[in-house]
């Protein structure tokens, strides 16, 4: 089971930053959760070419795992 808290500071971050079109804020967390169980870095990368900056942005979380077995539950933090 995933948890999300305090979501919608990743989605403000994620409105200000990301250049149109925008992905919606589920698929944002389907993305999130994949890549970081993909590369275990605690942090959402949007590339130059998807930014409004045109500069990497990026946005620290923290991740928690709480259980054993198959019955563990995964917080993540923003």
């Amino acid at each position: 089971m995933t948890h999300y808290v305090n979501e919608e500071a990743l989605f403000a971050w994620y409105d200000a930053n990301a250049r149109e079109p925008r992905m919606p804020h589920a698929a944002l967390l389907d993305d999130l959760t994949r890549r970081y169980l993909e590369t275990r870095q605690p942090e959402y990368v949007l590339p130059p070419a998807k930014t409004n900056s045109g500069q990497e942005e990026r946005y620290p979380f923290r991740c928690e795992n709480i259980g054993c077995c198959g019955a563990s539950t995964i917080f993540y933090y923003f």
